[in-house]
C-alpha cells in the first residue's frame, strides 16, 4: 500500500509542474505583430543618383507618376530595376495604359542631357503628358 501512495504522488507532481506555453506565444505573435507594422522600409536603388540641388523648395508630387532614374553614365532604371531604352520604352507604354498619369525624371547632376530629353521622348510617345524633373534641396 505504501508503494501505491508514492507512485499517487509522483504523478500528481508530474501534473502539477506543467508549464502552459500560450500566453507566451501569444505575447511572442502580438509582438512580432507589432514590429512588422512598425517597420519602415525604405526603396534601395540600383545605383547612386546625386541630385542637383534647386532654390525652389516647393513640394509637388506627382500621386500615379512612374519614377523613372537615370544615372551619371546614362543607365537607366524604372522602378528600382535597371533596364535598357528599349525595356524602358516598353514600361512606360505599359504604365501609359495604366493608371499612370505622368513620368517623374530623376537624373544624377552629371547626366548628359541628351539622356533626360529621350525619356521625355518616350514618355510623350507612349502618352505620358506630364513631366516632372525632380531635384535635391
Amino acid at each position: 500500500m505504501s508503494f501505491r501512495a508514492r507512485g499517487l504522488a509522483r504523478r500528481r507532481r508530474r501534473r502539477d509542474t506543467l508549464v502552459d506555453l500560450t500566453p507566451l506565444i501569444d505575447i511572442v505573435f502580438q509582438l512580432l505583430i507589432f514590429f512588422l507594422l512598425t517597420a519602415t522600409f525604405q526603396e534601395t536603388p540600383s545605383f547612386k543618383v546625386k541630385l542637383p540641388k534647386a532654390k525652389n523648395t516647393d513640394v509637388t508630387k506627382e500621386p500615379k507618376a512612374v519614377v523613372v532614374t537615370l544615372g551619371s553614365d546614362g543607365t537607366y532604371s524604372i522602378e528600382g530595376k535597371t533596364v535598357d531604352s528599349d525595356e524602358l520604352e516598353l514600361r512606360l507604354c505599359l504604365a501609359a495604359q495604366g493608371e499612370s498619369t505622368g513620368v517623374s525624371i530623376k537624373a544624377d547632376e552629371s547626366t548628359p542631357h541628351r539622356y533626360v530629353v529621350e525619356v521625355m521622348g518616350l514618355a510623350k510617345a507612349c502618352g505620358l503628358e506630364k513631366l516632372n524633373i525632380l531635384h535635391g534641396r
